[in-house]
């Protein structure tokens, strides 16, 4: 997604990303970002054998280049090459994810971009040609999605505050919207996340259940508006949008255990921080 506008990182290095309140000094409060509460409180066990397959495909895909450092004399470029292709191979699709953001953005203000921006979107942000037909599809995939289900948007790219429990992030959609089959069409009071990734993951419902039990949506401006005006927030949706040009669309529960289980990753990634700033220079 497209960088938050009210969002920063924290002052301490390779710290969380944070958000002040108001925007403008001075602030009442700054609180850790969503998903970094999640990334830093939550156990990641699938992405070590991930790494190890990138460093590995790495190695055999770029051998001319690694032998080229190593006979240079400079094995420590080689090294540093292998070891950081997870590193480009995430900013490689965070970059896409980002340009299908704005692009689902654009459609929502009634400006779709055609190929021709596209393709100076990609080139500006250096995404490699060999992704461009896969962002292409995944464009095609979301616009899809809005067709097919036709939600009412309510609200787009807006950052969500908790007062109350201390924390802040933005989502993608709050809308109203079908979850199931439902004879009438039956709409519900949404909050929906676009992913661009290989599968939809079940601790995407932390996310998602955070956003709908936040206390208030912040406005560049510093106001506070109430989240999807008063509505109860039950149920949040994932559109993973595919390279083929369709989507998989997930349904979750935003219950109670759901939020106590983002709770526990806040607390933790909170803890985190404190025990590196309780740490004294030797």
């Amino acid at each position: 997604m497209t960088t938050p506008s009210l969002a920063k990182k924290s002052n301490s290095a390779n710290g969380p990303r944070v958000y002040a309140w108001p925007p403008q000094p001075p602030h009442e409060f700054e609180v850790m970002s969503v998903t970094s509460a999640i990334g830093n409180g939550y156990p990641k066990p699938f992405l070590i054998p991930w790494a190890a397959k990138v460093a590995a495909e790495c190695a055999v895909d770029d051998i001319d280049i690694i032998k080229a450092m190593i006979d240079k004399g400079d094995e420590r470029a080689a090294i540093d090459h292998i070891k950081n292709a997870r590193n480009r191979t995430m900013g490689e699709k965070a970059d896409r994810g980002t340009i299908v953001h704005a692009a689902l953005e654009s459609y929502i203000a009634k400006k779709p971009i055609d190929d021709v921006a596209l393709a100076a979107q990609l080139t500006e942000a250096r995404v490699p040609r060999t992704m461009w037909k896969s962002t292409k599809g995944m464009i095609e995939g979301v616009l899809k999605f809005l067709k097919d289900e036709k939600p009412t948007i309510l609200f787009s790219e807006k950052t969500i505050f908790s007062r109350t429990h201390g924390y802040a992030g933005t989502a993608d959609l709050g809308a109203m919207c079908g979850i199931e089959k439902e004879p009438g069409g039956k709409k519900y009071p949404v909050i929906i996340d676009v992913k661009t990734g290989k599968s939809v993951y079940d601790d995407t419902a932390m996310q998602l259940v955070a956003y709908a039990r936040g206390d208030f949506i912040g406005n560049n401006d510093g106001k506070e508006l109430p989240l999807l005006k008063g509505k109860t927030i039950e149920h949040g949706i994932v559109v993973r949008a595919m390279a083929s040009g369709t989507y998989e669309k997930a349904v979750f529960s935003l219950n109670d255990e759901v939020f106590e289980l983002f709770l526990h990753c806040l607390a933790i990634a909170g803890g985190r921080q404190i025990l590196t700033q309780s740490r004294r220079p030797s």
